[in-house]
């Protein structure tokens, strides 16, 4: 019997492999699915074009021609997790659902496979970062464009991509009472439609990896 191992970090084939089927779509008709631009190349020796891409707070391009995904205001290549998400929004050519409800990670279809990991690996970082300390979660909610939202706990919800956005909630804990902060995170319906059970594991890291490197900031 096999063991279920987490979703690795994408390698070098798997970003050749998703810029080959980006290369074979539609440049307008990719961006008005996934709700970002795209700017046809004006520049002798570029035929590709790139994509404009919003991530949370900050923009990227995805650049055709020499297959790089950059962070536009460092000027520099984006971390490989990023690039890897941007890039399988940007290729999936599934259509965008009606529906809008916030859907639990385990509901979505082969999530379940990977619920034990998504604790282990979003949630329990989420409540050890902002449990004790819900001002520094709010600030860092704020600082990311999220918006509080009238549900269980502290619920904040994010644009984390164009059509995809997460939700997150924190219970917080005391100490003096001995009870443990509890957190939680749900993506909207339309999810599915760009990203893979594993996809979505990868989103939740890369959120919470965000949000606590903000923290570190103040």
């Amino acid at each position: 019997m096999s063991i279920l191992r987490p979703p690795g970090l994408p390698t070098k084939e798997d970003y050749k492999t998703i810029f080959q089927e980006l290369l074979k779509m539609d440049g307008e008709e990719a961006a008005k699915r996934c709700g970002v631009i795209f700017l046809p190349s004006s520049k002798p020796g570029k035929k590709r074009g790139r994509y404009v891409v919003n991530l949370l707070v900050k923009t990227y391009s995805v650049e055709l021609d020499s297959e790089e995904v950059i962070d536009l205001v460092a000027g520099k290549e984006a971390p490989n997790e990023i690039a890897f998400l941007v890039l399988k929004y940007l290729s999936s050519s599934a259509g965008v659902g009606r529906k809008e409800d916030w859907i639990p990670f385990d509901e979505f279809p082969r999530a379940k496979l990977y619920k034990s990991y998504f604790v282990r690996y979003v949630l329990n970082p989420f409540a050890r970062t902002f449990g004790y300390d819900p001002e520094k979660y709010e600030l860092v909610c704020r600082r990311l464009g999220g918006k509080k939202e009238k549900l269980g706990g502290l619920s904040y919800s994010f644009s984390f991509l164009p059509r995809v956005r997460v939700l997150t909630q924190l219970w917080r804990g005391r100490k003096e009472d001995y009870v443990s902060p509890t957190s939680n995170m749900m993506f909207n319906f339309s999810a599915k439609h760009f990203f893979s059970a594993e996809d979505l594991f990868l989103a939740g890291r890369v959120m919470i990896s965000i949000m606590e490197a903000e923290a570190k900031k103040l």
